[in-house]
């Protein structure tokens, strides 16, 4: 349980002080205990130098600065609390960036997910490095190196800055910078649990063959949290319909009830399409006692196209309109069938205007 002692007098800056850290440790679900000390010789006692001021488990303290910085000051304080709880069962956006338009508009689209989820946002730079031959020895590029830490610093430093009038509800950004191999970094990452990644793609053509482009294909059938693709321009929806291209009622139980819980939440519609091949039976009964039991108040709609031409399909649901968003899942197969279905979701990615939710066994254990 966190220690949490803040320092005042009573004036405004202290009592919004005290209800914004309450409010943010009660989201991320930490437990803890506040106590006020308003007293002045036990603010003296404390070696306390100005107040309001935070002291968190009767050891690291914190200075809510006035004169212009009170603000920041206090977004800093909150978010340090968190970050060294990890920040509790509050979601975190994994953002990859390479600074590049692709990814700085998935940003604005975890941007917007974090606030409706009160979330935390990630970005994370993961550099491999670069090196040069001298003397018949390989010799790491540190200036390099340190070019892209700062270049991470300062846009996370831009990104958190002092939000007028809303500097506490406006989405937390933490910075991480990591060496290595991105796919193994992000894939590694994806494992902590309240996790999501967001992710720019970069279209099709030659493009995609780009490193960063390349990567969101490459982590798709690996990643074990949920795993939102971003195609180029797509901003974030005023999402009225979300929708789970379903390929086995069957075993999709709890993928549907994840997406039901996104469109509560989101107050998005919710719409089930299967694709059928040839004579396929297809019980839908099992699927819309489910859906009406955990979520009786949800809006939905089951749609079955026979189809020989899936494909065909996918591009035509994935490339029809911006403005919801299209969730696929991976799911254990023989060799065949995942191969098949990898084929099917990388096409998705490949070809859709809208965002893309991958979900796979691992995502939602």
């Amino acid at each position: 349980m966190l220690d949490i002692k803040i320092y005042g007098t009573g004036t405004p800056g202290y009592q919004l002080a005290k209800l914004k850290i309450a409010e943010m440790l009660k989201i991320s679900g930490l437990e803890f205990k506040l106590d006020e000390v308003t007293n002045i010789s036990e603010i003296i006692g404390d070696n306390i130098a100005s107040v309001p001021a935070v002291k968190v488990n009767n050891s690291q303290l914190y200075e809510i600065k006035p004169n212009g910085s009170y603000q920041k000051s206090l977004r800093d304080t909150i978010q340090n609390i968190l970050k060294a709880e990890n920040y509790g069962n509050m979601l975190k956006i994994i953002v990859p960036t390479d600074f590049s338009e692709p990814s700085l508009n998935a940003y604005n689209f975890a941007n917007h997910l974090a606030k409706e989820f009160q979330g935390v946002i990630r970005l994370t730079h993961i550099y491999y490095p670069t090196s040069a031959d001298v003397n018949q020895m390989v010799v790491i590029n540190d200036e390099v190196e340190n070019v892209h830490k700062e270049k991470l610093d300062n846009l996370v430093k831009s990104l958190n800055q002092d939000w007028i009038g809303n500097f506490v509800t406006e989405p937390m950004v933490e910075g991480i910078y990591k060496v290595g191999f991105p796919k193994m970094e992000l894939i590694e990452m994806s494992k902590e649990p309240d996790t999501v990644i967001v992710m720019g793609t970069t279209g099709t053509g030659d493009a995609f063959k780009k490193i960063f482009g390349s990567l969101s294909l490459d982590i798709i059938d690996q990643c074990h949290c949920p795993l939102y693709l971003i195609p180029p321009g797509c901003n974030y929806p005023a999402t009225n319909e979300i929708v789970y291209l379903s390929e086995d009622l069957k075993n999709d139980s709890l993928h549907l009830l994840y997406v039901g819980r996104i469109c509560l939440k989101t107050g998005s519609n919710f719409k089930l399409v299967h694709y059928r091949k040839g004579e396929e039976e297809y019980d839908v009964s099992d699927t819309i006692k489910l859906i009406e039991s955990y979520f009786p108040n949800l809006n939905y709609k089951i749609e079955i196209e026979d189809t020989t031409d899936i494909f065909g399909k996918i591009k035509n649901l994935v490339g029809e309109k911006e403005n919801h968003l299209v969730v696929l899942s991976t799911k254990h197969r023989n060799i065949f069938q995942n191969l098949f279905h990898k084929s099917v979701t990388e096409f998705a990615a490949l070809n859709s205007i809208c965002p893309l939710l991958i979900l796979s066994d691992k995502s939602i254990e």
